[in-house]
């Protein structure tokens, strides 16, 4: 009987989630001007924030064959960009740097060439 138990214990441990995910989907530290996505966290939210010159919203789609999902838009004076991006969810976190001052284009610890162009467009014109 102590052999089924431990064998049974052993079985339930080996289907365990190897990656943790806990914590947010996306935060935001204000201070530091930084959004971060947490790629194993399965989860479907958007956020966005905006800087002097623009605004960029991140929305998470979900896990799909091993990957997170998301939405990056990217607005600028009303000219705006989508893309749809793929990140392992074995990642670390992904981090979206907000400019400053007169700067118009975020940091990202991702190559936006990696990523998937959706649309373009104008806020004024769409």
């Amino acid at each position: 009987m102590k052999r089924r138990i431990i064998l049974l214990l052993l079985l339930l441990a080996g289907c365990s989630r190897s990656i943790p995910s806990t914590g947010p989907a996306i935060s935001f530290d204000e201070a530091s001007g930084v959004i971060t996505i947490n790629p194993a966290v399965d989860s479907k939210r958007r956020v966005g924030y905006g800087f002097p010159l623009g605004s960029v919203t991140v929305e998470t789609l979900g896990h799909k064959e091993g990957v997170l999902l998301f939405e990056y838009t990217h607005e600028v004076e009303g000219g705006y960009t989508v893309y749809l991006c793929r990140v392992p969810v074995t990642e670390p976190l992904v981090t979206i740097r907000l400019p400053k001052g007169g700067d118009t284009e975020p940091e990202t610890s991702f190559d936006l060439e990696d990523c998937e162009l959706v649309r373009r467009g104008s806020v004024f014109f769409d």
